[in-house]
This record gives C-alpha cells, sequence and structure tokens, in this order.
C-alpha cells in the first residue's frame, strides 16, 4: 500500500502512514505492558469477561494459576485468558 493513500474513518481521516506509526505506537505499549505483568484481570473481571463457569474449569483443571495473589485479592494474566477462551473446548470428554 502506498503511503500517501488516505484512510476514511467515521471520525476522521488519516494518512496511512500515521495508521501505522499510531498502530505500531499502541503496539509497542500493549507489549510492554504485558510483559510489566501490568495486564492482569481480578477473578471477579474475568468472571464478566469470560464467564464463571470456564473461569473456575479453567482453575480446576490447572490450566491458568493467579499470576499475583494479594490478601482478597486474586489476579489473572489477561492474555493467558484470551488464549484459554479462544481454544475450542470439548465438553464431553
Amino acid at each position: 500500500m502506498d503511503d500517501n493513500q488516505v484512510l476514511v474513518f467515521q471520525d476522521s481521516t488519516v494518512t496511512y502512514d500515521q495508521f501505522t506509526t499510531d498502530l505500531a505506537a499502541k503496539l509497542a505499549v500493549k507489549i510492554y505492558q504485558i510483559k510489566k505483568g501490568e495486564m492482569e484481570v481480578s477473578k471477579a473481571q474475568a468472571y464478566r469477561m469470560y464467564g464463571r463457569a470456564d473461569v473456575d474449569r479453567w482453575i480446576k483443571k490447572g490450566l491458568i494459576e493467579p499470576s499475583r495473589i494479594s490478601p482478597g485479592k486474586t489476579r489473572y494474566k489477561l492474555f493467558e485468558l484470551q488464549k484459554l477462551a479462544s481454544v475450542k473446548q470439548n465438553y464431553l470428554l
């Protein structure tokens, strides 16, 4: 794609070069946050996002372990939850 092309979004128009630069910057921040463990969610948030039954099943099967436990709070890495949620489950086996 030519860097001079223009992308039209519903709320604004930007050049392709600016779009890719902004996207790369946002991805770099997310990668940094994942490496530093900042992309974590509480157990309650995980329940809301993926359903209590699924999260409890993953914990029971040992597919996910808390990344951090503090008094009254258990936190899980978001990317691990997303990875488990994307796997097709076979509940009959």
